[in-house]
């Protein structure tokens, strides 16, 4: 086999494997954002997925600090007392310490305010109904993508890198190629 085949076949697994890498992980939708990708602040009116229609978070103000985010959420109305960060089955042998107990807005919605890991990656929690007495499991999903222009940062180094690695192997490559195709042509 001639240098150009084997150049050739180099370079398309070379494009091939480059286009598998995340290189912009932050950009994908769905790609988990924790506080240290995002600007210390306030953020208020952040969206809120559930997997309820009976857990519908009607207002959310995110806190991002250099220890971690909280969220102060509002739901749609008074039926769930407290909030445990887990499933409802471990949350029945907890002390009442692991819960999150609800406050009020005056308008006759409960409040919680708790941690947030991370945004764009479903929270499972359970919330106490207050008329039923059990737990009901839920996902709820912080969305990174109503937070304003310019929310976002980037880590350094984590996005760049493989896009760099690849882009020099892809230019070494080239000027292997160059190289060998003049030099087959004085010879």
């Amino acid at each position: 086999m001639d240098i150009r085949k084997i150049s050739l076949l180099v370079l398309c697994a070379l494009l091939a494997a480059l286009s598998s890498v995340p290189a912009f992980a932050a950009d994908k939708e769905g790609t988990p954002l924790y506080a240290a990708d995002i600007q210390n602040g306030v953020y208020e009116n952040v969206a809120v997925d559930s997997t309820s229609s009976m857990f519908r978070v009607i207002a959310c103000t995110l806190t991002v600090t250099d220890e971690g985010m909280t969220a102060h959420m509002t739901l749609s109305g008074q039926g769930f007392g407290k909030l445990y960060l887990g499933r409802g089955e471990a949350a029945r042998g907890e002390d009442e310490s692991a819960f999150y107990p609800f406050g009020d807005d005056g308008e006759g919605h409960h409040t919680f305010d708790i941690p947030v890991e991370a945004l764009d990656k479903p929270l499972p929690c359970a919330g106490w109904s207050i008329k039923r007495e059990e737990w009901f499991d839920r996902d709820i999903t912080f969305r990174s993508d109503s937070l304003p222009e310019g929310a976002v940062i980037r880590k350094a180094g984590a996005s760049w890198l493989p896009v760099a690695a690849a882009s020099a192997a892809v230019i070494a490559l080239g000027a292997a190629f160059a190289f060998f195709a003049i030099r087959k042509k004085k010879s």
